[in-house]
């Protein structure tokens, strides 16, 4: 793990190297929202597709998705979501191959992972850039996720439900 850093609260970052520092940054976690120990659903951020809300952490995402309602405003951990139904539509469901292979080669489909496969391992390292002091690479990190998302979609649009592999692509072989 040597190498790793991590945001501290404080503003500070330091390096995640054995168990007492590792245990330090679970806290940070839960303390910002993600694990979520203090009765807050909400991460202290604004969602970004809706700006006039607070974001809810991931955790209670899929809590959303799983009672069927979206949390608002008074809502806990312990109420559970009481806002607005949410609904899964079938037809926006992607159809994509359980454990997907990379294609034929010179295929619309090989293509296509191709470019997700490189733009997934641009991600990595700009993660890895920002845990290891650089933190201002997160912001290229989440646009680059947004990016990720769209290409991984018109991945999965293509005839016979194929989907990313997620292989890495070293720096020199990226174009």
């Amino acid at each position: 793990m040597s190498g790793a850093h991590f945001r501290h609260t404080a503003g500070s970052l330091f390096a995640v190297e054995d168990l007492e520092s590792a245990l330090g940054a679970l806290k940070e976690i839960v303390e910002q929202g993600e694990g979520n120990a203090h009765g807050e659903v909400w991460d202290g951020d604004q969602d970004v597709l809706h700006p006039e809300r607070k974001e809810v952490a991931h955790y209670y995402r899929f809590q959303e998705l799983k009672l069927g309602r979206r949390y608002q405003r008074g809502d806990t951990p312990k109420t559970g979501p009481t806002g607005e139904k949410v609904g899964v539509d079938p037809d926006g469901v992607l159809p994509m191959t359980p454990d997907p292979r990379p294609a034929e080669p010179g295929s619309a489909v090989r293509a296509a992972q191709d470019l997700f496969d490189t733009t997934y391992s641009t991600l990595l390292n700009l993660l890895e850039q920002a845990f290891n002091g650089d933190p201002k690479r997160l912001t290229d990190a989440t646009r680059t996720m947004f990016t990720l998302r769209a290409q991984a979609q018109a991945l999965m649009a293509l005839p016979g439900g194929a989907g990313p592999t997620f292989a890495y692509v070293p720096p020199e072989a990226r174009g």
